[in-house]
């Protein structure tokens, strides 16, 4: 039994009604059951690739209690991302180098351990007090075991007032701050952890999850995709880029960097970008102890305009780090805010890299809009993000590189 092949439960996945019946029977303490006219739907399509997030609708019979209409099942499989790469693969028409079984059986090993990291954060947040960060209220939590080998879902509460934003949507630097605020939230309870919590996170999740996605074969898909995207107008770009890859792929040293610059490991979300963001912070995928500009970065580049992005990101650090300061209160903090700044600069290129070269195909996928106005719109959104990325990836990696070299000082 593994992840990435369908089973016979909800969606595809090994969990069952069953399962969640009988765990919402216990967290609840109730004696109610799902009912004949219960239901599932799957409102995650498209809105993240590592689970299915199932809406249940349990159609409650023999109420004893006030009970919750409707819940959300988070369930971690590989089907929604093989179903996705599949998408992609067949419009660009290309082979998909997502389905091999080594690819699929490694990146099962990642996804349970990080799975199992989520829960822990959770855990965490739980102990903070109410209304600290916004998060969903969480009925139950199951980890992955030897015991328990294809069975990792969360049970929480649904809020209906989630808006999805995705990589052709644009987001303000001021709305941006609301995820700045409960990431220096999430920072500041790292600096809390024991050593035994700490030794649950990973310090190179950079290398060893994107290292997995980022192979030599699937890189060069990537990039065929990306010179073919807008009608050849990146090409220029691209190839200036294509001749730095092996320094844009360079993880083990961006797992370092916050080693490399005197900084403190926190605790950083690993994954945050438009695609994870619910506008409300949600999950912590890729949690681990790392470089905090790591997070930064990503948020920004995916949900930033190009032009906000280039004239508001050392405004936005130094926003977040009054926040943090906030959080930190008497305790040291981690990292001064040229530190912060510094790492910033430093991790632009690599961090751009990751989100760059899937923009186009993503976009082919998801904005599917029969409203060809919109479409053009939404394009143009696109188009105006990644030239600015590409300009600011090939800048930066110049200025690192001549800091590398000595030519510079940072």
């Amino acid at each position: 039994m593994n992840l990435y092949t369908p089973a016979g439960g909800l969606f595809g996945t090994h969990v069952t009604w069953d399962d969640i019946e009988e765990d919402m029977q216990r967290e609840l303490d109730t004696v109610a059951i799902f009912g004949p006219n219960k239901t599932a739907k799957n409102i995650g399509e498209g809105n993240g690739f590592m689970s299915r997030i199932v809406l249940i609708d349990p159609d409650w019979q023999h109420k004893d209690k006030e009970l919750p209409e409707k819940f959300i099942v988070k369930i971690l499989t590989q089907l929604a991302m093989q179903k996705f790469t599949s998408d992609i693969a067949k419009e660009n028409k290309i082979d998909n180098q997502f389905n091999s079984p080594e690819f699929m059986a490694a990146i099962e090993v990642h996804q349970k351990r990080l799975h199992n990291v989520e829960v822990t954060v959770y855990e965490h947040l739980l102990k903070l007090p109410q209304g600290k960060i916004p998060m969903a209220k969480i009925y139950y939590m199951k980890k992955f075991s030897e015991s328990n080998p294809v069975k990792g879902y969360m049970i929480m509460e649904y809020l209906e007032d989630l808006k999805p934003v995705h990589i052709y949507n644009h987001v303000t630097p001021n709305a941006v701050k609301e995820i700045l605020r409960a990431k220096a939230v999430i920072e500041a309870m790292s600096l809390r952890f024991t050593p035994e919590e700490k030794k649950l996170f990973s310090e190179n999740a950079l290398s060893e999850l994107f290292g997995e996605f980022f192979k030599k074969d699937i890189v060069a898909d990537m990039m065929k995709m990306f010179r073919e995207f807008g009608d050849g107008k990146l090409t220029e770009r691209a190839d200036k880029m294509e001749k730095i890859i092996p320094d844009l792929m360079d993880f083990k040293w961006a797992d370092r960097l916050a080693d490399e610059l005197g900084m403190q490991r926190v605790l950083c979300h690993g994954d945050l970008w438009s695609m994870n963001i619910l506008w409300r912070p949600k999950g912590d995928d890729t949690a681990h102890l790392g470089c905090p500009a790591e997070d930064l970065v990503r948020v920004f580049s995916a949900c930033l305009s190009g032009k906000d992005r280039q004239q508001h990101w050392e405004e936005l650090v130094e926003v977040f780090y009054g926040y943090l300061e906030e959080e930190v209160g008497d305790m040291k903090m981690p990292y001064t805010l040229e530190q912060l700044k510094e790492a910033y600069r430093r991790f632009m290129p690599t961090g751009a890299f990751m989100i760059v070269p899937m923009i186009g195909p993503m976009f082919d996928i998801l904005c599917k809009s029969p409203d060809e106005e919109q479409r053009k719109k939404s394009l143009d959104i696109v188009m105006e993000k990644i030239e600015c990325l590409l300009d600011d990836l090939l800048y930066y990696h110049e200025r690192n590189t001549r800091l590398r070299k000595g030519e510079e000082s940072a």
